[in-house]
């Protein structure tokens, strides 16, 4: 397998292991406002995303990727020690399609990993409209994984940690600000293609305005930002390192007292080592 394969196959990889870990990760407007103590949240999303350029190196590349995914996310809001947390289970599923001329033309369905999570509120202040949380998780490696076809695979065959500090913040009765920093670490992939693979870490920040509209309908204008990932396959750096911009506006809609609706339009506006991604998300919440 020449050298343009690898890194070809392991950057597709890397843009599959983004997907599952997003449900997590890439907040919506105001997801840093803690539910008192006993609210249970179920969630559902879809997202589809497509591309038809790969940028490696500066250069634009002619190729085709497409995702549609289907998570479900349960939240159990608790208080412990006098500390609002939020335990969670997210479990994604859905398709991948990656066409990379001379490299990779393959689609598969499958189950993605595991994501297990908490946020622990050190801030909790409804009254200054201020709330500052801490929110590591883990993603286990329960997906379905073919160690032959792992860029198209949403199983990732390795463990990996995330440490996220978010913060959303009021102003007047309409407007908030969220701000969330982040850095993913991974375990070591020990069967891609036959070889090791290890991977680096990956930082992201994410900025969030939000206006409401009207009392229960608000925008919302998103900015994220994210590095790294560089990929070491049977002990070969791959040069891979990815970085990408992205912007996404969403309108939410709360339905009753009980159920939200969430819908954004994403796009990338700067790339590197990266398919440049367009697409939509719905999220659907349900209070009980």
């Amino acid at each position: 397998m020449n050298n343009t394969l690898l890194n070809l196959s392991g950057l597709a990889l890397l843009l599959s292991l983004s997907i599952p870990v997003q449900a997590a990760g890439d907040a919506m407007a105001r997801d840093y406002i803690a539910a008192p103590a006993g609210v249970d949240l179920a969630v559902g999303y879809y997202t589809h995303k497509q591309a038809n350029t790969y940028v490696a190196d500066g250069k634009d590349i002619g190729a085709d990727f497409s995702s549609d995914l289907l998570i479900t996310r349960y939240v159990h809001f608790m208080e412990v020690g006098g500390m609002i947390i939020d335990p969670q289970i997210i479990l994604p599923m859905g398709q991948l399609n990656v066409n990379l001329p001379g490299a990779l033309d393959d689609r598969r369905s499958s189950m993605g990993d595991m994501i297990l999570l908490s946020s622990f509120w050190f801030v909790n202040d409804p009254a200054n409209k201020t709330w500052i949380a801490f929110t590591p998780y883990v993603t286990v490696p329960t997906g379905n994984y073919n160690d032959e076809r792992p860029g198209t695979s949403l199983g990732s065959n390795r463990w990996s940690y995330t440490a996220e500090f978010g913060m959303t913040k009021g102003f007047g009765e309409n407007t908030t600000v969220d701000l969330i920093a982040a850095v993913d670490f991974f375990g070591r992939n020990d069967d891609y293609l036959g070889q090791t693979q290890k991977k680096d870490q990956v930082w992201s920040a994410q900025a969030i305005y939000a206006y409401n509209l009207t009392p229960t309908l608000w925008a919302s204008a998103k900015y994220t930002w994210a590095s790294g990932g560089e990929t070491e396959l049977g002990g070969v750096d791959q040069d891979d390192r990815s970085k990408v911009q992205t912007v996404a506006f969403g309108l939410a809609k709360q339905l009753t007292r009980q159920d939200n609706v969430q819908v954004e339009y994403i796009q990338d506006i700067k790339v590197d080592n990266a398919f440049e991604t367009r697409g939509v998300r719905v999220r659907f919440v349900h209070a009980f």
